[in-house]
């Protein structure tokens, strides 16, 4: 094999992996899973376990499967909803409105509602009362929306590292590949 082709072939696989294999590796965590979210119907309410302290956000689930029923609700809540969240020793926890996060996986949509910080772990009532038309409503923790955010920019920075070092290699490459090809035109010389 000519002197530059095993550098070229890893600059190419560098670049194969940076461009197509480690974002389609890291975007497959990042569609949500669903097994920390307690989803439910409202209006309504629901127990949901809080494992350890921090902040815990209250979805509208505005595009959802649930129960084998399909939900395509406005993106915004109705006026009218009343929203009450204990903690474990049936206190009021404050509730923080906030409508800026949003996600979306497949044909699930959905939109924060607002978020509680809680200090305690243990069972947590919600409750929803008011509004005229069945929605969907899940409960998760913030670290799940964290997760997401340096998935996202970790993979961003770890594919473009791979894609970079795969072009300057393979350049490499090229450049080992023509000068040892101008050393064997030189050392050999050409029939008359």
């Amino acid at each position: 094999m000519k002197k530059g082709i095993k550098t070229i072939i890893t600059g190419s696989v560098l670049f194969i992996l940076g461009t197509f294999v480690i974002p389609f590796l890291c975007v497959i965590p990042l569609f949500p899973d669903g097994s920390k979210d307690v989803q439910f119907k409202v209006p309504g309410t629901i127990q949901a376990v809080i494992d350890k302290p921090g902040r815990y956000y209250l979805w509208n689930d505005y595009r959802t499967i649930y129960k084998g029923k399909s939900y395509n609700r406005s993106e915004s809540i109705p006026d009218g909803l009343e929203i009450k969240i204990k903690d474990s020793n049936g206190k009021l926890l404050d509730f923080v409105c906030n409508s800026y996060n949003s996600t979306y996986s497949g044909d699930n949509a959905r939109k924060s509602i607002g978020y509680v910080e809680t200090k305690n772990v243990g069972k947590v009532d919600i409750e929803v009362s008011g509004g005229n038309e069945e929605r969907i409503f899940s409960f998760s923790s913030s670290s799940n929306l964290l997760k997401i955010i340096v998935l996202f920019f970790g993979s961003f920075a770890i594919a473009a590292l791979f894609a970079l070092a795969g072009v300057g290699i393979t350049i490499w490459g090229i450049v080992k590949l023509v000068n040892a090809n101008k050393k064997d035109g030189q050392a050999t010389p050409l029939p008359h």
